[in-house]
């Protein structure tokens, strides 16, 4: 039988949410573990609360105040659920906006066109030191001076070929990173669409929920909201732990796209064949081997930051 609640206005239940809405604690990354806590203590009261605590107080207890404290202990714990699901949508979109500021690298026409300044102002402060030498030497003598003419005219475009080639090289290096970042990024919006879809499922389900007890539930089906709501806490925990990754992941983007642009700033001739083949590796290092234990030499242990020392290390022996 549907029993309705009598003495529960909607007026009453709009402000025992908004008081317990007010009552709750901001979700921020740093004490979402207190809000997960103080969440679950609530539910476990709720279910707590639903169990019969003593056989004689049961059969004089009235059956409608019992409904009526369950409705209003269950439409705080779905105000709470709507709040969390709020709340996580908000970070979610937070995450989507910082993915799209991370899609906007410099573009490689940018690159090149600072690659080829940087060059213009070399040669021209190298052309600059090469007239003031020649005009002290032409004052000492006139042979010397046209055989030094001579000289810088054949090493200036050897010079210019290099810087070109050097511009081309980085602005290659450049493109491939960009294009893997992009499609880094693609992955995460994909993943960010399917988690507002299920947040949107969720909160319609929820409404359901709220509508159906608004109108009156028959006491048979206790137990599906009770499985409801455990399903729902266990999606919120893994959208907080997906949305935990999220955010890791993007951190370690802005750190590469960091690492990239110092490394596009300040690249010299005799690094860059180097640094064009190195790559980032995050993962530990394999076990050894025993045979080859007793063979290695000894020596002294030195940090190995992002797997950069060893593979400039294996660049520098190809080399050689």
């Amino acid at each position: 039988m549907a029993v309705s609640v009598e003495s529960s206005s909607p007026d009453n239940l709009s402000k025992e949410s908004r008081s317990f809405m007010n009552s709750s604690p901001m979700f921020s990354p740093s004490s979402d573990k207190r809000f997960w806590s103080a969440l679950r203590s609530r539910i476990d009261t709720l279910l707590d609360n639903q169990k019969p605590t003593d056989h004689m107080n049961t059969r004089e207890s009235d059956p409608t105040k019992r409904m009526k404290e369950d409705a209003l202990l269950l439409l705080r714990g779905f105000d709470s659920v709507a709040y969390s699901l709020s709340q996580l949508s908000n970070n979610l979109d937070n995450a989507r906006q910082g993915a799209r500021d991370l899609a906007r690298p410099p573009t490689l026409t940018e690159i090149f066109h600072s690659t080829l300044e940087k060059a213009k102002s070399q040669e021209d402060e190298s052309e600059e030191e090469g007239e003031g030498k020649r005009g002290l030497k032409r004052k000492c003598s006139e042979e010397e001076g046209d055989d030094d003419s001579q000289k810088e005219n054949e090493r200036s475009p050897r010079d210019e070929g290099k810087k070109l080639k050097k511009a081309k090289n980085l602005a290659i290096s450049m493109a491939t990173k960009a294009a893997s970042l992009a499609r880094e990024l693609k992955l995460i919006k994909s993943d960010l669409c399917f988690m507002q879809e299920r947040s949107a499922l969720l909160e319609e389900e929820n409404r359901r929920l709220r509508d159906g007890f608004a109108q009156g539930i028959r006491p048979e089906e206790d137990d599906l909201v009770r499985l409801q709501l455990e399903a729902l806490l266990a999606e919120k925990s893994r959208l907080a732990n997906e949305n935990a990754n999220l955010i890791r992941e993007n951190q370690c983007l802005h750190q590469l796209v960091e690492y990239h642009q110092l490394t596009s700033q300040d690249l010299s001739a005799s690094y860059e064949h180097l640094i064009s083949g190195m790559c980032l590796d995050f993962s530990s290092p394999p076990p050894p081997i025993p045979e080859e234990e007793g063979n290695e030499a000894f020596k002294t242990p030195r940090t190995d930051f992002f797997g950069l020392s060893t593979s400039l290390d294996e660049c520098y022996g190809e080399e050689q």
